[in-house]
Formats: structure tokens, C-alpha cells, sequence
């Protein structure tokens, strides 16, 4: 878990896959999305990043960011 905890209140960028499809939801909506999040905590019981972009909140495993 400390290795996912390197995250928190960094900004991240999604792999190309998991951002196209989180942009697509987000079209639906009718809303943009840049592929800039900020890492807000770790979600223990699921072992994921919790990230806020724009109106969004996505959990998403370490394997899908890059940190800017």
C-alpha cells in the first residue's frame, strides 16, 4: 500500500486506453475532459488511486497513471 500512497497530491496522466474511455463517458454528458488528475487518496479495500479531473472521480490502478 506505501507504494500506492507515492501518489497522493500528485498530478498524474491515464494511459491512452483507460483516458479514451473515461472521455467518452464524459462526452456522453456532454462535458471536456483533459488528461490531467490529481491523485486525492488510495482506496484500500480496492487498491486504487482515487483521482479527481475537471467534474470527475475516477479509481484507477498504479498500472493505468504516469506521473507528471
Amino acid at each position: 500500500m506505501k507504494k500506492l500512497e507515492k501518489y497522493v497530491g500528485h498530478i498524474v496522466r491515464l494511459n491512452k486506453k483507460v483516458f479514451q474511455e473515461i472521455a467518452r463517458r464524459a462526452a456522453r454528458h456532454g462535458e471536456a475532459l483533459e488528461n490531467r488528475f490529481l491523485v486525492a487518496t488510495v482506496s484500500r479495500e480496492m487498491h486504487k488511486l482515487i483521482c479527481y479531473g475537471a467534474n470527475m472521480r475516477v479509481a484507477v490502478s498504479a498500472a493505468d497513471v504516469i506521473l507528471i
